[in-house]
């Protein structure tokens, strides 16, 4: 009976031992790596991502409500107040104390040839005489006597970018006379009875000159006399813009026959009308003045005398 179990003892021993040995060789074959063929070993890391939770939906009452729609931006109003433009500098004033003045426009200038009118003379009172307007230029210098309802002026001087340029005028006063003096350089007009100066610009005129000069406007373009011609004047007693104004087209009654004419007029307390002949090289054919008490005086050509021609 002993041998017997003493047997079976032996075979569970030996069959324990065999099974041992067999899970020794599979944990030995599971453990060796796996040979690679032809591709390079990979290095794998591994990261522990925690996953994160989805936020929990709103409930369907919280949702907000879709954006509405922008409204259109209201149109600018025409009426809004502009900003009010910065105020103009008055001019710079020249050295010497001489007081600012307007400027008027420039005008292009072509200086009319030597000439002679002699006026007949025509007053409200009925009596009559004589005038005279004598101007002699080389085309760059010039001498001006005129004489005449507008009164006694001699004026000198030359010529400029802007036409006629008067470097000193004399008007005479009774038995007597005064001057002005322009001092270009300077930009003054020196009043020589009052002792003082205003201020000068290119193109400014004497009280004889500014008759010339619109001849000269008149002949460099005629288009330039329409509507106003303003131009700079300096009299004794100060300098301002007297404006022309262009009343039109207008045939005049001469000793020397019809003349077709431009008609101009400056207005103010002495008006002073002017008519320029195109066919008489623009020359002033015939003035009138009207005295702030309403007197009226008119000169009108009755000879014209140019230098003849070089």
């Amino acid at each position: 009976m002993l041998g017997r179990h003493a047997r079976l003892l032996a075979l569970c021993g030996l069959s324990l031992l065999l099974h041992l040995i067999v899970i020794a060789w599979l944990e030995t074959r599971i453990s060796a790596p796996l040979p690679l063929i032809g591709n390079p070993a990979l290095a794998v890391r591994l990261t522990d991502v925690t996953p994160v939770a989805p936020a929990p939906a709103a409930p369907a009452a919280a949702l907000p409500s879709p954006m509405p729609a922008l409204p259109a931006p209201a149109p600018v109003q025409a009426s809004v107040e502009a900003a009010p433009a910065p105020a103009r500098p008055a001019p710079p004033q020249p050295a010497g104390g001489v007081a600012a003045a307007e400027m008027p426009s420039r005008y292009r200038v072509t200086v009319p040839p030597s000439a002679t009118l002699r006026y007949a003379l025509r007053s409200a009172d009925g009596s009559d005489g004589e005038a005279l307007l004598d101007w002699q230029t080389d085309g760059v210098n010039y001498r001006l006597a005129l004489d005449g309802i507008t009164g006694a002026i001699e004026s000198e001087g030359g010529t400029d970018d802007a036409g006629i340029a008067p470097l000193r005028a004399r008007y005479r006063l009774g038995a007597g006379s005064a001057a002005i003096a322009f001092e270009r350089e300077r930009g003054a007009i020196v009043l020589e009875s009052l002792g003082r100066s205003v201020q000068d610009t290119p193109g400014s005129q004497d009280g004889a000159s500014v008759l010339m000069q619109l001849a000269g406007i008149g002949l460099a373009d005629p288009d330039q006399l329409q509507d106003m011609v303003d131009i700079y004047v300096g009299r004794l007693d100060g300098a301002a813009v007297e404006r022309f104004q262009v009343l039109g087209k207008e045939t005049v009654e001469t000793p020397l026959g019809a003349m077709e004419t431009l008609h101009l007029a400056r207005a103010g307390a002495a008006r002073l009308e002017v008519w320029l002949a195109p066919e008489q090289g623009w020359l002033p054919v015939q003035l009138r003045a009207t005295a702030p008490d309403g007197s009226v005086r008119t000169q009108v050509v009755k000879e014209i005398r140019r230098a003849p021609a070089p």
